[in-house]
């Protein structure tokens, strides 16, 4: 374990903008937004903050772009897409870092790798960070997570007294380490000491303020016995299909292809999708087994709960909480699990629904 001197944060970062396009958290009112970090004036470091929380926004635009041109045909013939650019990124926390390897999951472990995904995984590199505070919002405890990163990471930081204590998470992490060994001592026993109280504190906080939406039941079993109760059209009464949840949403991850004419040729698009939208689902011949917003409302937590654990061996969700923070509805997807566990409508079990 490492320590490192707060003003040398800035120095690390300033020396990986020499090989990588550097983003740093950066205050922004209250919110901590990620942003493109150049150096200040006069050759000075870069300005950092610390986010104590999770971002506003989530990593997954900077590999899963909202929009991005997949290809492009023109009358001298096919051309690709742009190629992703090297990325170092500062201020991860953990329900972010656990939200890329659930997306890992779909478009790089398996037989079918998507290339641009994989590349730009590759190429990135990653200092996360302790969570130092809590989010109203925050549930990561309640899908078995950590407010601190326990893999996932090249660096990790521990905010310690005048400092960080770095964690090594990679060997890409520990080559970086070396080369700029003259920013790092090593830490005390007492400033891990300290660390592991401070992380045990917040944990406790996290769980504390979700203690009223604790289950006993894993959500899979919550969640699929469910299928057919009517509780569902209360948990969706206010729901607008804004598609908020899925866009502030790190894990979600569907899309679809589009061709559109360009410059006497044409290109090849892909968009971010939702399961909210009544279109999703349509097939070929119009139909869709998903008419109504109650339907897909109960896909959504469906397929983040019992769907894909089954498929991937891990739930889609990280308990960062910005679709609580975003939903327009005011739904709290925490309420909704506890009320899935603990909640029968009345008639529901004499009719037979499970």
């Amino acid at each position: 374990m490492k320590y490192m001197e707060a003003a040398s944060y800035a120095k690390l970062a300033e020396a990986l903008g020499r090989e990588y396009d550097v983003y740093a958290p950066v205050q922004e009112g209250s919110r901590y937004l990620l942003r493109r970090i150049r150096s200040g004036t006069d050759g000075e470091p870069p300005p950092i903050a610390w986010n104590p929380a999770r971002l506003g926004e989530s990593l997954k635009p900077l590999w899963f772009q909202p929009g991005k041109i997949l290809s492009r045909w023109t009358p001298a013939g096919p051309e690709a897409g742009p190629r992703p650019r090297p990325r170092a990124i500062l201020g991860a926390k953990s329900c972010d870092l656990a939200a890329l390897a659930i997306i890992d999951r779909v478009f790089r472990d398996h037989e079918h790798p998507e290339p641009a995904w994989c590349e730009a995984r590759e190429q990135n590199l990653i200092i996360a960070g302790d969570c130092s505070a809590c989010l109203d919002s925050c549930f990561c405890t309640m899908v078995g997570d950590a407010p601190h990163p326990r893999e996932h990471f090249d660096l990790n930081l521990s905010p310690a007294e005048g400092g960080y204590l770095v964690e090594v998470g990679s060997p890409k992490g520990k080559a970086l380490l070396e080369a700029h060994a003259g920013l790092f001592r090593e830490a005390t026993a007492e400033e891990i000491g300290a660390r592991d109280g401070q992380r045990e504190t917040l944990r406790t906080q996290v769980e504390s303020q979700n203690a009223p939406y604790a289950v006993r039941d894993p959500f899979e079993m919550s969640v699929d016995k469910h299928r057919s109760t009517r509780l569902w059209e209360q948990l969706a009464a206010t729901c607008v299909q804004c598609n908020a949840c899925n866009m502030a949403c790190p894990t979600c991850h569907c899309f679809l292809l589009m061709d559109v004419e360009a410059d006497g040729g044409s290109l090849r698009l892909s968009c971010w999708d939702s399961c909210f939208e009544s279109g999703y689902a349509r097939m070929a011949g119009g139909g869709t087994p998903r008419l109504q917003l109650v339907e897909r409302f109960k896909n959504h937590y469906h397929h983040k709960f019992v769907s894909f654990p089954r498929n991937w061996g891990v739930t889609a969700c990280s308990g960062c909480g910005r679709c609580i923070e975003a939903c327009m509805g005011r739904i709290d997807k925490r309420e909704c699990l506890h009320r899935l566990e603990t909640e029968w409508l009345p008639g529901d079990l004499k009719q037979g629904v499970n």
